[in-house]
């Protein structure tokens, strides 16, 4: 499903972003999430994988890492 997602920021003005959803995942108790099927095959993800979460205008944005932070 392809759409565009809008979000509102107190006292910001709306943004726009075009997305495709890929599925969604609840939150266990002890902080874990479930990487649906289709998202693992779609992007080659392979336990032991490491998984990056950046915040991006508000947003949280899940990335395969590692990543290398720099100054």
């Amino acid at each position: 499903m392809n759409g565009e997602l809008k979000s509102e920021t107190k006292g910001k003005a709306e943004s726009t972003v075009e997305a495709t959803f890929r599925g969604q995942s609840k939150m266990t108790s002890r902080g874990q999430i479930t990487i649906p099927m289709e998202v693992r095959r779609r992007f080659g993800l392979r336990p032991g994988d490491t998984m990056c979460f950046l915040e991006v205008d508000g947003s949280l944005v899940l990335k395969l890492g590692p990543l290398v932070l720099t100054e």
